[in-house]
């Protein structure tokens, strides 16, 4: 019933964006949505962060559209990856086979994010995808696609509800944890583990023509295939249903500005992160 719930909710509001309407040359750096080319550096509590995005359509007020792709990368340098990693099984001579953690987790993680938004509606659809690294399963992505929404609510404050459907993708790693030498299993390389849903709502608030607020709300559930939230040793993939993320910003100029951000999330093994990120359009 709560995903039924979540997925109605978030459709009726796209329902109410049909008095949109922005100059398409017109750049706005506090709209999650807008597409243009930029480069941005971060460095927080989880170590620097690099991110970009390119424009691919036409600047053309006339062309009704924007497209571009979006690509981050998280702790660059992979700081204070000291988790341990559930790698493989050893023989031991006393004990049998137990597990081994000689391995520790990757912290990197990338980002690349396809999207498109009319200049006249204010709707869009994009195409997102995260690749990291499992304690547990070894290397992940997420893949998900869905609808975007611009509700202007009053010339300060504008939000966007995002809808995403897609699936996650696991190494198959079976016979690292199971140990190679204990069995004869072949291996496919990747494991389709669940489909999932991913409701997400943006809010900015314009303080004034220098300051501005961005707040992030996102839940994600499963549909079918591996709980997304449930502990691993009941079967489940361990991630956070819920993420919030707030940002402070300054904007500098037209095309560059200084955010101040925070992140927490529901999940019992990741603390809150904060990080300085500092971005240039172009």
């Amino acid at each position: 019933m709560k995903k039924q719930i979540l997925s109605l909710a978030i459709l009726a509001a796209m329902t109410s964006t049909a008095t949109y309407a922005a100059d398409n040359d017109d750049m706005d750096m506090s709209d999650p949505t807008d597409v243009y080319t930029s480069m941005g550096i971060s460095y927080g509590t989880e170590g620097a962060n690099l991110k970009g995005s390119l424009m691919l359509s036409e600047k053309s007020a006339d062309s009704g559209s924007k497209t571009g792709i979006i690509f981050e990368a998280k702790n660059i340098f992979n700081e204070d990856a000291d988790t341990p990693k559930f790698s493989h099984m050893v023989n031991h001579p006393q004990y049998g086979l137990v597990p081994s953690m000689s391995d520790t987790k990757s912290e990197r993680s990338y980002r690349i994010r396809y999207g498109t938004i009319s200049t006249v509606t204010g709707l869009g659809w994009s195409i997102d995808s995260v690749m990291g690294d499992h304690p547990f399963y070894g290397k992940f992505a997420v893949i998900q696609t869905g609808p975007v929404a611009t509700i202007p609510v009053s010339d300060s404050l504008y939000i966007w509800p995002i809808l995403y459907a897609g699936t996650v993708l696991l190494e198959d790693n079976m016979p690292q944890l199971i140990g190679e030498t204990q069995t004869n299993m072949s291996s496919s390389g990747i494991d389709f583990a669940s489909t999932i849903l991913t409701g997400q709502v943006y809010a900015r608030y314009t303080i004034n023509d220098s300051w501005w607020t961005l707040l992030s709300a996102c839940y994600t559930t499963e549909l079918q295939g591996k709980d997304w939230h449930g502990d691993v040793a009941n079967g489940g993939l361990q991630m956070p249903s819920f993420q919030g993320e707030f940002t402070v910003a300054y904007q500098i100029s037209k095309k560059q500005n200084l955010r101040m951000n925070y992140k927490t999330d529901n999940s019992d093994s990741t603390d809150d992160i904060y990080w300085l990120e500092y971005n240039h359009a172009f």
